[in-house]
């Protein structure tokens, strides 16, 4: 286990698995009729705020779209993480009119099979925006999938690097522990899609 850390600190998870997981090729090429925002860790967190913040960039001009923003919520959705990812794509142009909130989804699963009851059948045959981080990307669209919609397609939530010079050992002091936490991921969502083929949710 040292030795497959020390591994990835140096060289980082391989890129063929990354490009497998992030699916870049289902970059949106046809207008969305609706847009689902996937929620990861809440407001404020970066994986949600990323998620936003792209959903927003990406749709907040397009006319006759829904966006869906989709994390659970125990209590009141509204003052909840869930609401305020509505409230961000609000404060980035995109209209409240347009959003909508699924809140009672615990998992991706849970999430998609949720939506589709909150867009009703005539959605399947639409074309679909899948908004989340890259590792998550496959299983996403997987279970989209998997419920009977056609048309899926992906928009990556990426992080943006530093554009300056950080200094002398930078790779050192920043890259390896990127890379670390950039496998841990990886080996994550590997073992996640395992446990949805499992449960036949994919």
């Amino acid at each position: 286990v040292f030795l497959l850390l020390l591994l990835l600190a140096v060289t980082g998870p391989p890129q063929g698995i990354v490009d497998w997981l992030e699916m870049p090729e289902l970059a949106p090429r046809e207008t969305p009729r609706n847009i689902v925002v996937l929620g990861g860790g809440g407001i404020p967190s970066g994986s949600s705020l990323l998620r936003t913040y792209y959903a927003a960039q990406y749709g907040k001009n397009l006319t006759g779209t829904t966006f869906v923003v989709a994390l659970p919520a125990d209590g009141n959705p509204e003052t909840s993480s869930v609401g305020r990812m509505r409230d961000e794509l609000v404060f980035r142009g995109v209209p409240l009119s347009a959003i909508r909130m699924e809140y009672h989804g615990l998992n991706t699963h849970e999430q998609a099979v949720n939506v589709q009851r909150l867009l009703g059948p005539a959605a399947l045959d639409q074309p679909i925006l899948i908004v989340t981080s890259g590792y998550h990307m496959r299983r996403a669209v997987a279970c989209f999938r998997n419920l009977g919609f056609t048309k899926v397609e992906g928009l990556l939530a990426s992080e943006i690097g530093a554009e300056a010079e950080i200094g002398p050992w930078g790779w050192l002091r920043y890259g390896a522990w990127a890379n670390l936490e950039r496998g841990i991921r990886v080996l994550r969502e590997l073992a996640a899609l395992a446990a949805y083929k499992f449960e036949d949710w994919i």
